[in-house]
């Protein structure tokens, strides 16, 4: 925005109305302040001698470096319509809940609509389909393929995209589980542009669920540096730190990530994660409950709550939940995994292994977190370790 506007005014409530849609509930002018500082840090900008950024008193900000204009790389028109139209579809696509990808959907899609040559449309319907299927919120076998072809639409009107290719690394990971092919793809992505955050996100997973940590500390690292003020991203440095079995650290991580958003689903989950590894139950229910409340019927959540109700105690509420995700029209597809975290939870280790034969067999998404930390709970069952094998992933405890 302060781009667009250089050597204009752009006001905190012009801010405001463009980043948050209404009903949104937010510190807006801590948040503002954050970013904008956070900017300068990256920028090397000073407050005093701005180069970038300058404060205009009680008004606003505005961009006081030279702009120089170019074509967009991924083919899109330089309109406001086309461009307002990305903008709001990837704002409602980082935040990750039911309905915000479902906007986003309709977002990338009218921006195909208007204009079908643009690259960066393609690949955003892809990445969105991608999340649909992340969350268990549409069949991965309907939106994997989907994604797919939008990936590779995307390379056939720009070769050298790589958003497409780190969707296509993604789709490798997810749903392919093929390993190799999936790291090739990203750092493809990362060789054809170094800058997008993406490509470093989504590697840093791979790599944390091989038991590669410093190297997936690096890649979410690199992640932050493009794009600093990233929900996801912020929040995703809590899940490395999950994954190498630091839970001090993923608390830090996720609690930092809420100082940018407390209304964003992602990291009260990643917290109430952490909360339960650290065998602290009634703050993993708080911020898990939270975060079912944020982001509305995700079977994902649901496990972890129930599996921290289980492990309080509350069996319950954790017996309703599985009878619930038992009830879930995707099932098994995209609810086989969270059932056997249910099962965990209530100490059935049997029921979660053959959950997880039955999650392998149906080709079940978050297929490469067998091995997590609360997963790894199995790993004196021999089903258990014949599955991690069979996945080429590393026994972890």
């Amino acid at each position: 925005m302060l781009v667009s506007a250089a050597g204009a005014v752009v006001t905190r409530e012009e801010l405001r109305e463009r980043i948050w849609d209404r009903g949104t509930f937010v510190d807006y002018d801590r948040a503002i302040n954050k970013a904008v500082n956070r900017l300068r840090q990256i920028l090397n900008d000073d407050i005093e001698r701005p180069r970038f950024i300058e404060t205009v008193p009680k008004r606003g900000y505005r961009f006081v470096a030279s702009i120089t204009s170019r074509r967009s790389r991924l083919g899109c028109k330089e309109t406001n319509d086309v461009g307002d139209l990305l903008l709001k579809a990837r704002h409602f696509w980082n935040r990750r809940t039911a309905s915000d990808l479902g906007r986003s959907l309709d977002y990338f899609r009218r921006a195909i609509e208007k204009q079908p040559d643009c690259a960066e449309a393609w690949v955003g319907l892809a990445d969105t389909y991608v999340m649909l299927g992340h969350f268990g919120l549409k069949r991965p076998d309907l939106v994997f393929p989907a994604a797919k072809a939008a990936a590779l639409r995307a390379l056939g009107l720009d070769g050298a995209v790589a958003e497409a290719y780190t969707t296509l690394g993604e789709i490798h990971k997810l749903y392919d589980w093929n390993w190799d092919a999936a790291e090739s793809a990203y750092r493809r992505a990362i060789a054809t542009n170094p800058d997008y955050p993406l490509a470093h996100h989504w590697y840093a997973q791979l790599l944390a669920v091989q038991a590669r940590h410093e190297e997936a500390l690096a890649e979410i690292e690199a992640a932050r540096q493009c794009d600093p003020l990233s929900i996801p991203i912020n929040t995703f440095v809590a899940y490395v730190w999950l994954e190498a079995r630091d839970y001090q650290q993923a608390i830090a991580a996720a609690e930092d990530a809420l100082e940018l958003d407390s209304n964003a689903p992602l990291p009260h989950l990643l917290l109430g994660r952490a909360y339960a590894k650290c065998e602290d139950f009634q703050s993993a229910i708080g911020a898990l409950k939270t975060a079912a409340r944020l982001a509305g019927v995700v079977p994902l959540i649901e496990a972890n709550l129930a599996y921290a109700y289980a492990r309080a105690g509350r069996r319950s509420e954790a017996a309703r939940i599985l009878e619930r995700l038992r009830r879930w029209r995707f099932a098994p597809q995209a609810s086989a995994m969270e059932l056997a975290l249910v099962y965990l939870g209530l100490g059935d280790k049997d029921a979660a292994t053959a959950a997880l034969e039955d999650a392998y067999r149906s080709r079940a998404l978050r297929m490469a977190a067998i091995a997590d930390p609360f997963y790894s709970e199995l790993a004196d069952k021999p089903r258990y370790r014949e599955l991690v094998a069979r996945l080429g992933l590393p026994l972890r405890i």
